[in-house]
C-alpha cells in the first residue's frame, strides 16, 4: 500500500471556491530510467500540498511487453462509447481488445468520467495511407489522437496513446488517482521512467478532467507548472501551422511547440531560442551567425509567437529523450538530480531528496538557469527487457530527429 497523505477537503476548497480553481501551484516529478512505481508515489507525494486536486502519472514501460500500441479514453456519457467506438473505426483505429478501466462500485464513490483501455491494431502502411498518412505509424497514430480529440471534444477525449507507456489522470489527488486505476498492486513493477503532475489545470481549457496533466499525444507526454500570459500567442501560432488544440490549456500549447520543433529538426539550443527568448544585452554574446540565426526565428511570422512568457515551467518526454525548461525571468522553482543510471526533473528540491532517501541512490544536483533547456538521453540495453543501461547529458547543439524540415522557414 502506499502511504500517500490524506486529508479530507471541504467542497468550497475541493471545488476551487468561487473561481473554480484550486489554491497552489502545481507539482511536477518526472524520472527517466529503470524505477519502480512506489518509490516515485512516495517521493511525489510530498509535493501534492502545491494543488490539492487533480492528478495524473504517466508511466513508461508500462507497456513494454506488449507491441501494440494502447489507448485510454475518458467518455463523458458512457451511452455514447459505442458510438465514439465506430468513429475511431472508420477513421483507422481498430481496436484487438478493450477492457474498463475502473471498477463499476468506484463509479458510485467518485463522480467521473467513464474509463476505457483499447489495444490497438497496428495498421499497414497502405491502411495509413488511404487514410491520408504518409505511412509512418507513429504519426499516423498521433494524428489520429488529434483528429478525434478535436471532432469529439464535448464527449470524450483519449488521454493516453503511447506504444510502451500509459498514462492514469483524474480531477482527484494522487491518493485518488492511484485506487481509481487500481495501480497499488503494481509496486514491484519495473518502469523506465514516470511523469507525475499535481493540481488541476490553472486555464480553463475544455474543463478540468479534460485539461488533466499529463497531457499526451502517441509518444509525447508534457507536464507543466504555471501560466502562460502568451496562451494566445501560442495558440495561433498551432493555429497557424493546422495544429489543433484538444484540452485547450496553454501547457497543451507548449507541448505541440516544443514536439513540433523536436520532430523537425530543430537543436535544443535552437529551441531554447524560440520558446525563451533572450534579453537585449544577452543577444551579443552569440557570434555574428548565431545572432543572425537567432534573429531569424523571433521576427518569424509563426515561430516569434512560440514562447514561454509568464511564470513556468515544462517537462516534456518524447521516446528515449526528456528535457525541461523554464521561463527566461525563472519565476518557477525547477530543480534536476542525475546520476549514471536515471535522472529526476522536479518542481522542489526535496522531492529528489526524498526519493533519493527511499532507493539510496545519490544525486547530483542541477538548478537549471533561467530560460535554459537542460536534456537527456536514455540509452537501453541490447535486451529491452532490462530496461535503461545509461542516461546521457546532451549538449545545446543535438539535433533528435535530424532531417529535412517539413516546413522551411522560407516556406512558412
Amino acid at each position: 500500500m502506499f502511504s500517500v497523505p490524506y486529508e479530507p477537503l471541504s467542497v468550497d476548497i475541493f471545488s476551487g471556491g468561487l473561481k473554480g480553481i484550486g489554491p497552489g501551484a502545481c507539482g511536477l516529478f518526472s524520472i527517466m530510467g529503470n524505477c519502480q512505481l512506489n518509490p516515485v508515489i512516495e517521493a511525489a507525494s510530498i509535493l501534492q500540498y502545491r494543488g490539492r486536486t487533480g492528478a495524473g502519472l504517466f508511466l513508461k514501460g508500462f507497456y513494454l511487453d506488449d507491441e501494440h500500441y494502447h489507448i485510454h479514453i475518458m467518455y463523458r456519457d458512457k451511452n455514447k462509447i459505442e458510438e465514439l467506438e465506430k468513429a475511431l473505426n472508420n477513421f483507422g483505429i481498430q481496436y484487438l481488445d478493450k477492457k474498463a478501466m475502473v471498477k463499476e462500485s468506484l463509479y458510485f464513490k467518485y463522480d467521473m468520467p467513464a474509463f476505457m483501455s483499447y489495444t490497438v491494431l497496428s495498421p499497414s502502411e497502405d491502411i495509413i495511407k488511404q487514410k491520408g498518412g504518409t505511412g509512418d505509424l507513429h504519426e499516423f497514430i498521433r494524428d489520429r489522437v488529434l483528429w478525434f480529440n478535436s471532432r469529439y471534444k464535448d464527449e470524450a477525449r483519449i488521454f493516453s496513446s503511447s506504444l510502451n507507456g500509459a498514462n492514469f489522470s483524474t480531477a482527484f489527488e494522487l491518493s485518488d488517482t492511484i485506487k481509481i486505476f487500481d495501480l497499488e498492486n503494481l509496486n514491484n513493477k519495473l518502469l523506465r521512467g514516470a511523469l507525475v503532475h499535481m493540481r488541476w489545470p490553472t486555464s480553463q481549457g475544455q474543463g478540468l478532467w479534460w485539461g488533466a496533466q499529463p497531457i499526451g499525444y502517441g509518444n509525447m507526454t508534457g507536464i507543466h507548472n504555471g501560466h502562460l500570459s502568451s496562451d494566445k500567442s501560442n495558440a495561433r501560432a498551432l493555429e497557424q501551422l493546422g495544429i489543433p488544440l484538444q484540452v485547450g490549456t496553454d501547457s497543451e500549447a507548449i507541448f505541440q511547440e516544443i514536439y513540433w520543433l523536436i520532430v523537425n529538426g530543430f537543436s535544443l539550443k535552437e529551441i531554447e531560442w524560440i520558446m525563451s527568448p533572450k534579453f537585449p544585452e544577452e543577444i551579443y554574446d552569440l557570434t555574428e551567425k548565431e545572432k543572425e540565426q537567432y534573429m531569424g526565428y523571433i521576427t518569424h511570422p509563426i515561430l516569434r509567437h512560440f514562447k514561454m512568457s509568464g511564470p513556468s515551467t515544462a517537462v516534456i518526454n518524447y521516446g528515449d529523450l526528456m528535457l525541461g525548461i523554464t521561463d527566461r525571468d525563472h519565476m518557477r522553482p525547477f530543480t534536476i538530480g542525475y546520476d549514471k543510471e536515471s535522472v529526476i526533473f522536479a518542481s522542489e528540491e526535496r522531492a529528489i531528496i526524498n526519493y533519493s532517501i527511499i532507493t539510496g541512490k545519490n544525486y547530483n544536483i542541477l538548478s537549471p538557469p533561467a530560460g535554459k533547456i537542460v536534456a537527456f538521453l536514455a540509452e537501453w540495453n541490447s535486451d529491452v527487457k532490462k530496461g535503461v543501461a545509461s542516461i546521457n547529458y546532451l549538449e545545446p547543439d543535438y539535433i533528435h530527429i535530424s532531417q529535412e524540415r517539413k516546413l522551411s522557414l522560407i516556406d512558412i
